[in-house]
């Protein structure tokens, strides 16, 4: 709020009395912008990995303990958080690779191994318990250098729904040759699209329309396809198809799918597939696009931020001060903006409501 005096001017009565509930207005909206003030959590150790849902959010850190790592889970705006360590491989082998919350859970991708690269699907509690293994894969994908075999990834998660894709690649030269990756030889199969609900693992869809998962929100699925997307429900039935939208540039709300495309961001209705608005994104198109709610979508760089207001297009620079130069990540859910970024060895998570938010613009 602006404190510095002003001259006094002599109003006549009724424009005084419209000066005054402009201003009063006008405080109120202020008040109630302050008064959502952004929320920090420093967790020990660098972040390296964040993702959130709704007011909940994860990160990866690594210490100077016995295991290296750390899963963090925070209740926004809340001073408390929770810490696990990941399983084996993620303790002693590469680390974990894929972070995801959704379905009251909290799931990642851990990976290591010798001679073959070892994948595995974790998940444990919001509030922290026991882990629990869902997936476990190998693949020639370490020392020999070949990626045929199986693999997991994909690993979204948001509201009630937390998914991932397994599938198999297959080298079709004579026995003694070698894949690489992107061999022509190489081929595509057994996609699966999983679910982990109710502490269990459940296979949803199969074959080649269950790959590759590229969004999740609102109780459903976003699936690419050549020539569109493919928006399905938790069960793996068919909501609605929307073509000419190819791309793994999407987000998924309750009420918008956003696709992104070289210059623009194309908003759809995710129950129909009905085409909604096409927004001119200008020189943030060169952003990848980080999230979108029923407002606002959020577009990612290195080291910068744009949210765009759904409703008109209108683009604004997030401010993220000293954070800019060690940005991990940043995630735009219904609740607000979760961003994390690293400092003196440390790792700070910020969360910023969407009343705040939307009061920017």
């Amino acid at each position: 709020m602006d404190r510095r005096r002003r001259k006094a001017r002599v109003t006549p009565w009724g424009a005084l009395v419209g000066l005054v509930a402009v201003l009063s207005t006008g405080a109120a909206q202020s008040f109630a912008a302050a008064s959502q003030a952004e929320a920090v959590l420093s967790v020990q150790g660098r972040i390296t990995i964040l993702a959130a849902d709704g007011n909940h959010a994860a990160v990866t850190t690594t210490v100077k303990r016995a295991c290296a790592r750390r899963i963090v889970v925070w209740s926004a705006p809340g001073s408390s958080s929770v810490s696990m360590k990941p399983g084996s491989l993620g303790c002693a082998g590469d680390g974990v690779t894929q972070l995801a919350v959704g379905g009251s859970r909290v799931a990642w991708i851990e990976q290591g191994g010798g001679n073959s690269l070892e994948m595995a699907v974790m998940a444990a509690g919001l509030t922290g318990g026991v882990r629990k293994q869902f997936e476990f894969a190998t693949n020639g994908d370490r020392a020999s250098g070949d990626p045929s075999g199986q693999w997991v990834g994909q690993l979204l998660g948001g509201g009630s729904l937390l998914a991932y894709n397994r599938w198999a690649q297959v080298c079709d030269r004579p026995e003694v040759e070698a894949c690489g990756h992107k061999d022509p030889q190489l081929r595509l199969t057994d996609q699966e699209l999983i679910r982990i609900a109710a502490g269990r693992r459940a296979v949803v869809l199969r074959g080649p329309a269950a790959y590759p998962l590229i969004a999740l929100g609102g109780g459903r699925l976003a699936v690419a396809k050549a020539d569109g997307v493919t928006i399905r429900d938790a069960s793996g039935a068919e909501v609605a198809t929307v073509p000419n939208a190819a791309s793994e540039r999407a987000a998924l709300s309750t009420t918008r799918l956003a696709v992104e495309t070289a210059s623009t961001l194309e908003l759809y209705d995710p129950a129909t597939g009905a085409r909604g608005k096409s927004l001119s994104l200008g020189p943030a198109a060169v952003l990848p696009l980080a999230g979108v709610t029923s407002k606002l979508a959020l577009l990612r760089g290195p080291h910068r931020l744009i949210l765009v207001r759904l409703g008109d297009g209108k683009r604004i620079s997030f401010p993220l001060r000293r954070a800019a130069a060690t940005l991990v990540g940043a995630r735009l859910t219904d609740a607000g903006l979760f961003y994390a970024y690293n400092v003196r060895g440390s790792g700070r998570i910020v969360f910023e409501p969407t009343g705040k938010l939307t009061a920017r613009f």
